[in-house]
């Protein structure tokens, strides 16, 4: 069992829910952080957290598209 943040939960609700399991950096900063005009910063510090969780509880892996998008993808 592994134990997420509350932010961290609902960026991988984010990527299961999403057909191709890839979301753009707009979509997911407009998601999680609406009211802060500028969220690559606090997304890029959760996506470095989250990388080594997934990728040590599981067969899958966040790769970054030159920081644009993200993707879910099975090592």
């Amino acid at each position: 069992q592994v134990q997420l943040t509350p932010m961290q939960h609902q960026l991988m609700e984010m990527f299961f829910l999403s057909p191709s399991h890839s979301l753009t950096k707009t979509e997911i900063c407009d998601a999680l952080w609406p009211k802060k005009p500028d969220a690559s910063e606090t997304l890029y510090t959760l996506i470095k957290r989250l990388k080594p969780v997934v990728e040590q509880h599981s067969c899958l892996k966040i790769e970054s598209d030159r920081s644009k998008a993200y993707s879910l993808k099975v090592r």
